[in-house]
């Protein structure tokens, strides 16, 4: 293991960063400098006791940047828009930080609230890869648009699409075909993924996906949840972890390897 950088190292290095931080990634030479630094921005905000909703504001801070870097780095068509909701029926996995900023915008919402306990008990009966063709629409969706848009998961924010009509065989027919991603928008999304992560096991806090619908009523009945769990309680112990995260993949290689860098310099 590194030894830590001295605290002069570490001070230099965090304003050497500040170019990079919630900027886009230019997804060229200095993408993994970007990542390293906005990373240590995320670990170092969630380390921070003193930050009130530390996590809900950690999942804000990725989103911005996942949808500044799709907005400028995307190249080719997408085929998504408002009415096309295919895809809000398929298996969602969320990190606890978003679960906290989808719940604070849900929270007093009673008839939503309702869907989502609802489909939280659907989604535990059925394993993550049944998922696919035992459906379960998402409880956010109403009249076929995304209800709390501002606040989706990452996952949702990523998946831009080059053709409708591929999506209604994989979505509609069941046809096993993968979702023909726009280009980069794939690498973005797995940037983002690996940053949060990164930085979530930096700040000693489970760095993994829960499945959404079951992680959010949680949640949702414990309005002091974030808290808690801030605290290092286990309130989503019952909750499924998404299986990408439970076997080795690159993603978790390239994710373990950004908190070893990371790590000397907090």
């Amino acid at each position: 293991m590194q030894e830590r950088l001295d605290r002069a190292k570490r001070r230099q290095l965090l304003k050497e960063d500040q170019p990079f931080i919630g900027k886009p990634f230019d997804l060229g030479g200095q993408t993994v400098r970007a990542v390293q630094a906005n990373t240590r921005h995320l670990a170092l905000m969630l380390m921070d006791t003193g930050l009130k909703k530390r996590a809900s504001r950690a999942a804000v801070f990725a989103a911005q940047i996942l949808d500044a870097t799709l907005a400028k780095r995307t190249e080719g068509s997408v085929a998504c828009a408002k009415g096309c909701y295919y895809c809000c029926k398929t298996y969602v996995s969320v990190t606890i930080p978003e679960v906290f900023r989808i719940a604070d915008a849900i929270r007093g919402k009673a008839e939503k609230s309702a869907r989502i306990m609802t489909a939280a008990q659907a989604s535990a009966e059925i394993p993550q890869l049944e998922r696919e063709v035992r459906r379960v629409v998402c409880p956010i969706l109403e009249d076929k648009a995304c209800s709390e848009y501002a606040p989706r998961p990452l996952v949702c924010r990523a998946v831009l699409s080059k053709s409708l009509e591929t999506c209604l065989r994989i979505f509609e027919q069941n046809s096993g075909e993968m979702v023909p991603f726009s280009d980069n928008t794939a690498d973005i999304r797995g940037y983002v993924m690996i940053m949060i992560q990164a930085a979530l096991d930096l700040a000693g806090l489970p760095p993994v996906h829960y499945e959404m619908n079951q992680a959010l009523a949680i949640a949702l009945q414990n309005p002091d949840a974030e808290e808690r769990w801030l605290k290092r309680e286990d309130l989503f112990a019952a909750v499924p972890i998404d299986g990408h995260d439970t076997h080795p993949s690159a993603l978790g290689s390239m994710t373990a390897m950004l908190v070893q860098n990371v790590r000397p310099t907090l």
